[in-house]
């Protein structure tokens, strides 16, 4: 009876691990197509500015690019919180320098020598209304 009840345990630890390989593919499916989102946001405000120089309006005004950067933030948070649910669920983490998988507990990167340990430091608020761009004249 040992043996099935091995066996039981087996295949039970097996279902858990393929539902933690789907969960993590979900969300990493969700972060191409954000990312997907954010390049686009990236071509609108580039084809704005190419469309104002070449018509002699000179630089955008914030108001007219901030839709696009509120969205590229929120799509960026959105990808963050995932990257967190993905660091959660499996047992390595990537390097944000090198993009590699590291183990969950190492505190530099093999490849990069980047190091994993929070900083001290506050988390800048970059909002729209924060932004400011450069004008030359």
């Amino acid at each position: 009876m040992s043996f099935f009840n091995k066996v039981k345990a087996g295949v039970s630890e097996a279902g858990n691990k393929a539902k933690t390989v789907v969960e993590i593919n979900r969300l990493k499916l969700q972060n191409n197509s954000k990312q997907n989102d954010i390049d686009q946001q990236y071509q609108v405000m580039g084809k704005l500015l190419f469309e104002a120089v070449t018509q002699g309006a000179g630089p955008l005004p914030s108001e007219q690019i901030e839709k696009n950067i509120s969205r590229i933030l929120e799509l960026k948070s959105e990808i963050d919180v995932n990257l967190q649910q993905i660091a959660g669920l499996s047992d390595v983490k990537q390097c944000k320098a090198c993009g590699g998988n590291v183990a969950i507990e190492a505190r530099f990167c093999p490849s990069c020598g980047s190091t994993f340990e929070a900083s001290n430091e506050p988390i800048r608020d970059v909002t729209p209304s924060s932004i400011t761009l450069d004008k030359k004249e």
